[in-house]
């Protein structure tokens, strides 16, 4: 039965997604939407474009493979079939020009499952620089935390109510959550620096995410899943294709060369070995996909849960807060957990996802890396 991804696994509130701002934030920044990112990267990506080239090199080597064998048809011809010599170069001719049509189709089909993958690496580029912004904003929570909590024991020492070394070991741990934040900055530049390469923009132009929404991702259960896996295979489809050309070239020698038969059917025997290799291959990558994606059904489930309750939570101590019950210093550190529930929250929820297109990739063929 087909499954779709599940409804109350899907919502991303558009509050809790709001754009963050870090602490460099570009003025007039372009925003970018998945879906364009996506129709940008496969415009622009150079695994692509490197395979459009050799696909234009796939259709002049069919040319000269069928202007070589319309030659070798001549000679042959020409000898009114005389010549054994002149027919086994036609043959030969014949079986170079199949050989360079089957790779312009098969490059086809590789083109088509590339795009795919470039797809879904864009996908997973964009939940990254999210995950970071968010990484980001608990950071900057976190330090500012720490800034104030250094400033508080500043105030204690003058008071008499500290000493030296307490002072020394909060500046210590100030100036590392500041080196911390300073790494996840210098990381998220790195990060963008790649996405606007892979989606054909200057290295350093600036831009923002915008929130994300799903589409939900069909795919089948694990034995049927299985079996769309195999029949999408590239590679089992040119295992087939080889069986029926040493098939029928085996049938060409049957009653003139039976040591010729003898060698076509080892090599058969060969081929249907790494065809079934390639099949359990298949069926345990699909195995360990399904296995992830409870595996990422299930952590999403739990955050959201954790992050629910983190949620009241702090709404139950903003108003404490509000009353004067509270010190800032509390709020602020129950602030910082919230977000980090959040940011878990969200995590999952891109992991899911990502799980379950990776089994959908999977029916069709394609297994990323």
């Amino acid at each position: 039965m087909r499954r779709l991804f599940s409804s109350f696994l899907i919502v991303i509130l558009i509050l809790l997604m709001a754009p963050l701002v870090p602490a460099f934030a570009e003025s007039a920044a372009y925003v970018f939407t998945l879906s364009e990112a996506k129709q940008l990267a496969v415009q622009n990506s150079p695994k692509i474009t490197g395979r459009l080239l050799n696909d234009e090199l796939g259709l002049v080597n069919e040319r000269d493979a069928w202007i070589a064998y319309e030659q070798a048809k001549s000679n042959y011809q020409v000898t009114r079939g005389q010549s054994e010599a002149a027919k086994n170069a036609m043959e030969g001719a014949k079986k170079a020009y199949d050989v360079a049509v089957y790779a312009r189709l098969d490059g086809k089909i590789s083109l088509e499952n590339l795009k795919k993958q470039v797809e879904y690496e864009t996908e997973s580029q964009y939940f990254g620089l999210l995950n970071i912004n968010n990484s980001i904003k608990i950071m900057e929570e976190s330090y500012k935390m720490q800034a104030n909590m250094s400033k508080i024991e500043n105030v204690r020492l003058n008071l008499g109510m500290s000493t030296q070394f307490a002072v020394d070991q909060q500046r210590q741990k100030t100036m590392e959550m500041e080196r911390q934040l300073t790494s996840l900055y210098n990381t998220k530049t790195s990060l963008k620096w790649q996405f606007n390469r892979d989606i054909g923009r200057s290295q350093e132009e600036p831009f923002e995410l915008a929130p994300v929404t799903f589409e939900a991702v069909e795919h089948e259960n694990q034995q049927a899943g299985e079996i769309k896996a195999k029949e999408a295979s590239l590679a089992i489809a040119q295992y087939n294709r080889t069986v029926e050309d040493k098939n029928d070239d085996m049938q060409n020698y049957l009653d003139t060369a039976s040591d010729k038969v003898e060698r076509i059917k080892l090599e058969i025997k060969q081929v249907d070995v790494s065809k079934e290799n390639t099949e359990y291959s298949i069926e345990v990558s699909m195995k360990t996909l399904h296995e992830n994606l409870y595996l990422a059904q299930k952590k999403l489930v739990d955050s959201r849960s954790t992050y629910d309750m983190a949620k009241q939570n702090f709404e139950a101590q903003k108003v404490q807060y509000e009353l004067g019950v509270i010190s800032k210093l509390m709020f602020d550190a129950e602030k910082a957990s919230y977000l980090q529930k959040q940011a878990e929250y969200e995590k999952a929820v891109y992991d899911y996802y990502l799980a379950t297109r990776q089994v959908s990739l999977g029916e069709n063929g394609i297994f990323m890396n």
